[in-house]
């Protein structure tokens, strides 16, 4: 078996395993208790420990979501309009899995996990404005991914804690209003001095701006 089958391999397992028991810093030991696999050979295709089996799960998400987006026709939407689209796109990837994707919500909650959950919740962001056409610059680039990132954790929020899709969606469109007039805070001073910090500290922590 090769090694790109066997991480495979490992990595369905681990969901398996996070299904029951949530993701923890256990999780090798339990997938080694449940499975043909050893703590070793875990390790050693995931040096990185279950965190890095969360990353490939949260990119295996981002993928599906890229596929999926080349079935719709976005260039014929407004851009507000793009973004929602995207997002329930990734809403009914993440739905058939909305167990273990609560989970995984829950555990990058934790304190301990603040940096690599920040970290994925920008790569989010970004890759929905990404495809969503975004090739804007400078304040408004930032901007747009701060707005967009809050509007995405109360979403998901919501949806972990509802069964009502209906009602996630309505929650998305009536947030996404903000979206649609961010063209307009330029131009606002007073929107501007509100989100200029958490600019600088996106900006900050991933290494935009100098520290």
């Amino acid at each position: 078996m090769n090694l790109k089958k066997l991480r495979n391999n490992i990595y369905k397992e681990a969901k398996l395993t996070a299904m029951k028991v949530g993701w923890n810093e256990s999780l090798f030991d339990n997938i080694a208790n449940e499975s043909v696999y050893t703590y070793e050979e875990i390790y050693a295709l995931f040096p990185g420990g279950h965190l890095s089996i969360i990353q490939m799960y949260l990119d295996e998400i981002d993928q599906a979501m890229t596929k999926e987006s080349e079935k719709i026709n976005l260039i014929r939407l407004k851009t507000h309009e793009r973004i929602r689209e995207l997002c329930i796109l990734r809403l009914n990837i993440m739905v058939k899995e909305k167990d273990l994707i609560s989970k995984t919500f829950l555990h990058l909650l934790l304190p301990n996990n603040y940096k690599f959950s920040s970290k994925n919740l920008y790569r989010t962001v970004d890759q929905i404005w990404f495809l969503a056409g975004d090739n804007s610059t400078d304040f408004n680039f930032y901007s747009k991914r701060v707005i967009l990132a809050s509007i995405y954790t109360s979403i998901m929020i919501h949806f972990i804690n509802n069964d009502n899709m209906e009602e996630t969606l309505f929650l998305l469109n009536k947030l996404l209003r903000r979206v649609s007039k961010i063209p307009k805070i330029k131009s606002n001073i007073s929107d501007f001095t509100k989100i200029l910090p958490q600019l600088l500290e996106l900006g900050k922590k991933f290494n935009f701006v100098k520290q």
